[in-house]
C-alpha cells in the first residue's frame, strides 16, 4: 500500500478519524459525529471513503430496537386508555351498554370491547341481566381511572409511565435498552411492527455497522503525524479569508490533479430541428432572406393540421 500517496489524497474527515482512533478501536457512524463533531451523514461519508481505500473494515452489524409513540399514543397520553376512560366513565355513572359506552367515550366498538374483556377479566367489570356494564362490587377505582390495587392495577400504571415518558422524550422515541424488563412486557402488548395505526407504538429496528481499522492504519498515522497534517487544513480559498488575512497563517490542503473529472452530459440536437436547420442556411446561402411573420409562419397547416404536439421541437 502506497502510504505516501495515500497520506497527500485523504479528505480532512478522513484524516480527523485516523489520527482520533487507535488500531483496538471500533468504529460506528453515530460514535464518530458524537465524539469528533462531525455533522449528520458526514461519520457515513467518511467511514465510506475509509472502507474504498482498504484502511477500514466492517466488522458486525447490529440490530437496535426502538418504540416510537404513535399518534393514537399521544391521544391515549393525553385522553386516557380505553381501559381508563372506561373505568372512569362507570365511575360516574354504572349502568351502561356497550354502545352507549363507545358514544359516549367517542371511541370504536371494538376498543370498548377489548378494555372491557381485560377488565372483566380482571374482576373489576361485570355485566348485569340487562346487557348492561357495571362495576365489581369488589371494584376499588381512583378518581384518574385507575385501580387502586391489583395486578391490572400495576400493568395500567406501566402503560401510564411509558405514555408519559415517550411524549417526554425526543422524537417520542424509547430504546430498548432503556426500558426495565417489566416495561418490555407491557410494551409487547401495545406495539406493532407493522400497521401500527392502531397500536400505541410503533417498533422501529436500526441497524449499526460496526468498524474497525486494518493493519495499515499505525503507519498511515505516523505518516499524517509526520507530515503535520491534523485535518484542519482549509479546502478552498474564499473572499472571507482573503480579505480578513486569516489565509496568512493557515494551512491548505493539496490537490490532486489525478482525479478523474466528472462525466460531461451534454444535450443532443433533434434530428429534425438540424434539419430545418440546414434547410434555412441553404436558402438563405440561395439569396433569400430571412423573416419573421403570420405570411411564413403557417402555424394551423404545418403543425395543428398534422397532429403535431405542442411541444415538438419543430415549433
Amino acid at each position: 500500500m502506497d502510504i505516501q500517496g495515500l497520506v497527500k489524497n485523504l479528505h480532512p474527515l478522513e484524516v480527523r478519524i485516523i489520527r482520533h482512533y487507535t488500531l483496538q478501536d471500533e468504529l460506528t457512524i453515530e460514535k464518530v459525529e458524537a465524539e469528533l463533531g462531525f455533522k449528520s451523514g458526514n461519520g457515513n461519508q467518511a467511514l465510506s471513503w475509509l472502507s474504498s481505500k482498504g484502511l477500514v473494515r466492517e466488522v458486525r452489524r447490529e440490530t437496535h430496537i426502538f418504540y416510537e409513540l404513535t399518534d393514537l399514543g399521544r391521544q391515549w397520553k393525553e385522553q386516557g386508555t380505553p381501559e381508563e376512560r372506561l373505568l372512569k366513565l362507570l365511575k360516574e355513572k354504572s349502568g351502561m351498554k356497550l354502545p352507549e359506552i363507545a358514544s359516549a367515550l367517542g371511541i370504536e366498538n371494538k376498543d370498548v370491547g377489548s378494555a372491557f374483556g381485560a377488565l372483566s377479566k380482571a374482576g373489576l367489570l361485570a355485566m348485569d341481566e340487562a346487557k348492561r356494564v357495571v362495576l365489581a362490587a369488589a371494584a376499588d377505582i381512583l378518581d384518574n381511572g385507575l385501580p387502586a390495587k391489583g395486578e391490572i392495577a400495576e400493568k395500567m400504571a406501566l402503560l401510564r409511565r411509558l405514555l408519559e415518558k415517550a411524549a417526554a422524550a425526543e422524537g417520542g422515541i424509547l430504546a430498548e435498552t432503556a426500558l426495565t424488563e417489566a416495561e418490555k412486557a407491557a410494551m409487547a402488548g401495545v406495539a406493532k411492527k407493522r400497521g401500527a395505526s392502531d397500536a400505541a407504538f410503533r417498533i422501529l429496528e436500526r441497524e449499526t455497522v460496526v468498524f474497525a481499522f486494518t493493519e495499515a492504519h499505525p503507519e498511515l498515522a505516523k505518516a499524517l503525524e509526520a507530515a503535520g497534517i491534523t485535518g484542519d487544513e482549509i479546502g478552498s480559498l474564499t473572499p472571507d479569508l482573503l480579505a480578513s488575512g486569516a489565509w496568512k497563517g493557515a494551512s491548505f490542503r493539496s490537490y490532486n490533479v489525478k482525479v478523474p473529472p466528472s462525466r460531461l452530459l451534454v444535450g443532443r440536437s433533434n434530428p429534425y430541428a438540424k434539419f430545418l436547420e440546414d434547410v434555412k442556411d441553404k436558402l438563405v446561402s440561395l439569396g433569400f432572406e430571412e423573416f419573421d411573420g403570420s405570411l411564413v409562419e403557417t402555424e394551423f397547416w404545418n403543425s395543428d393540421a398534422l397532429f403535431m404536439h405542442q411541444f415538438h421541437s419543430a415549433r
